[in-house]
């Protein structure tokens, strides 16, 4: 077998797993307010199981009905209500020969007021707030009584998981959250029997494993969430994490290993700048320590690395977590050879982003994660008989629709003026560290194919061609026209665009350049290019890059920093000299000028309504998704295609 190690059954404790791949726990927003699960909910983790997936750990559990929770939407397992509850989500893994743990979590220090009916949070001690971008009211400090009752409250929650039908429960002990805050002296300035020496600062959680493994049946799995860094100064390094992992050794039958906290969120949730297994050194170093199996997350994307950790003995079981999110069948296309379908995470945060905005979960790639109920293919109407469907622009959202209709029965013809498929994502490829958005355009093409929609290469699409057609509708998936400034000099030779410089068609090497537009593209332009040149972005807004999601960017912003990207704020573009940009304040108006020998727009594209106009009063039935409506991201382009395709 190709994969002989990540199909390999496993064992954790006396429980045995049919492969090494385990979905672990996310935080997807989905449920009812009382911590209940719904239809929603079963049947995404569900979809996962059957997708062939090891071992399901769902999102991070409530075990406290008063306190801890990080969501207004979040599962719980502390009351008697939630066994059926869980129940559910259990028998629908199960059913698909999957295993399934329960997570247990309590947010502590990070546990917003506004998620815990205003009650203030609680901490191990009170000389640190919670992280600058959650609530701001300094927590309260724990007492002993609030500790026993806490020790209490999880070993109910995992009696309740396992009258629910659960295999096991994991005890969260990782990512800032009360028992970690514990664990780790950058949280813990205790100077009681829980603070202090490493085994003082363990002593909470020790008791929560020993408690629960007094009470539940032989058999049932018993495992920690640990970080392997935090990745904060004065938090515990990787040498501290292995003694903390050598010392809960005795009372767990497994470790699931992950790293950082809020304070150092990127490194907890990665965004793109983050190599794919870039934290083996850490997960190999607890695993060579302890004789317990070690679950992992590593950014792990392809089967490949998979499968490569697994033979160099990093990890005993791969983490793939947000991988599950974008392809739920990511372990059925690997055991059938086909890779080349897996729709591979791009690590742009789409999913974390639009939990935390308190919204439905929604992957850039898939958008039918989070929705199954609605948007699953068995709720697809397949009415299409054989008609055909002109598809104007084969980027995401002309590829994605085209795909949705070939499902429902229509014959989808794509046509796209450029000899290749992908539009702008293309180009949002070429960027450092971004090299993923090429590999799901590769994934989409691989679908065409396989789905044998025909496509139209080099082919604009007009009027006459398309009426040749007869088609049922016309969907309008073919971008913008990138804006172009109304400014003096704005035609002179060193003036270019964001497609001459991700394509290659110029390079250049010691120049002064300034780019015009902070937002996500223009930032990314600047990274492109700070490597030989001395960049300068200019924003007019007040911040720049006000689009991406904050750990991503918290992230770029460093890169850009350490190469030495100046980011000008609050300046507009008012024309271009000989060796210079002439700027206006956006605050008093006066005129500035910079040194630019290179200037680069990167503003945006728009809609061509004249182009769209015609077609609209030429075809009865015309829908327009994408940047061809107003310009958006990769993930706005799939949603849409969705949405407004799946009842055409």
């Amino acid at each position: 077998m190709k994969y002989e190690k990540l199909f390999e059954r496993g064992k954790i404790g006396q429980l045995e797993l049919r492969n090494r791949v385990v979905m672990t726990a996310m935080g997807v927003h989905m449920g009812e307010w009382n911590g209940c699960a719904n239809a929603d909910v079963v049947r995404f983790y569900e979809e996962r199981a059957k997708g062939g997936c090891g071992l399901i750990i769902p999102e991070f559990t409530s075990v406290d009905g008063e306190s801890g929770h990080c969501s207004d939407i979040q599962l719980g397992i502390y009351d008697t209500r939630h066994i059926k509850s869980f129940e559910r989500i259990c028998d629908a893994v199960h059913s698909h020969g999957a295993k399934i743990f329960v997570q247990l979590h309590h947010g502590g220090r990070e546990a917003p007021p506004a998620c815990n009916g205003g009650k203030q949070a609680m901490a191990p001690s009170v000389e640190l707030n919670s992280v600058v971008g959650r609530e701001t009211i300094m927590p309260r400090e724990m007492t002993v009584e609030d500790i026993d009752r806490l020790v209490d409250l999880h070993v109910q929650a995992a009696l309740n998981a396992q009258a629910a039908g659960a295999d096991g429960v994991e005890v969260h002990g990782a990512h800032g959250y009360l028992l970690q805050q514990f664990l780790s002296p950058y949280t813990n300035k205790r100077t009681d029997e829980y603070g202090g020496s490493m085994e003082n600062r363990c002593r909470f959680m020790v008791r929560i494993l020993k408690g629960i493994r007094e009470v539940v049946e032989p058999g049932f799995v018993v495992g920690a969430r640990i970080n392997g860094n935090d990745f904060v100064e004065g938090g515990n390094d990787q040498a501290a994490c292995v003694e903390i992992a050598k010392y809960l050794e005795p009372y767990v039958d497994y470790f699931n290993v992950s790293c950082g906290v809020y304070a150092s969120a990127s490194t907890m949730i990665e965004p793109c700048y983050y190599a794919e297994g870039w934290r083996t050194e850490f997960i190999k170093a607890i695993k060579d320590n302890v004789s317990v199996p070690i679950i992992a997350v590593n950014t792990i994307k392809h089967p490949q690395a998979a499968e490569k950790q697994l033979q160099d003995g990093v990890s005993d079981f791969v983490g793939m977590s947000r991988m599950h999110i974008a392809d739920p069948e990511v372990v059925k296309k690997t055991k059938a050879g086909r890779e080349d379908l897996i729709r591979k995470c791009l690590g742009c945060m789409n999913c974390n982003k639009s939990v935390v905005a308190g919204k439905n979960l929604h992957c850039a790639l898939n958008p039918v994660a989070g929705r199954e109920v609605r948007f699953g293919d068995d709720q697809l109407v397949k009415n299409g008989d054989g008609r055909k469907v002109a598809v104007i622009g084969g980027g995401p959202a002309g590829m994605q629709a085209a795909l949705l209709m070939k499902k429902r029965g229509f014959e989808p013809v794509i046509f796209e003026k450029s000899g290749v498929l992908g539009g702008s994502a293309i180009l949002a490829s070429k960027a450092p560290c971004k090299h993923m958005a090429q590999e799901f355009v590769d994934t989409q093409i691989a679908e065409m194919k396989e789905y044998g929609i025909e496509v139209r290469l080099n082919t604009a699409a007009t009027v006459e061609n398309v009426k040749a057609l007869n088609p049922y509708c016309v969907i309008m998936a073919c971008g913008g026209n990138q804006i172009v400034p109304k400014i003096p000099g704005v035609d002179r030779e060193n003036v270019y665009y964001i497609e001459d410089v991700l394509q290659s068609k110029v390079t250049f090497k010691d120049k002064k350049i300034t780019v015009v537009g902070g937002g996500h593209v223009g930032l990314e332009v600047a990274h492109f290019l700070c490597a030989d040149n001395q960049v300068t972005v200019v924003e007019m807004q007040k911040e720049a890059g006000t689009s991406i999601y904050r750990t991503a960017k918290y992230k770029l912003f460093s890169l850009l920093e350490e190469s030495g990207v100046k980011i000008l704020t609050e300046h507009a573009i008012a024309g271009v000299e000989d060796g210079q940009a002439v700027l206006k304040k956006m605050d008093t108006g006066e005129t500035v000028r910079i040194p630019a020998e290179i200037v680069i727009m990167a503003l945006g594209n728009r809609p061509d309504r004249e182009y769209e106009e015609a077609f609209l009063s030429a075809f009865e039935k015309v829908v327009v998704i994408g940047d061809a409506t107003k310009a958006g991201t990769m993930a706005d382009a799939t949603k849409a295609a969705y949405e407004k395709c799946f009842y055409l």
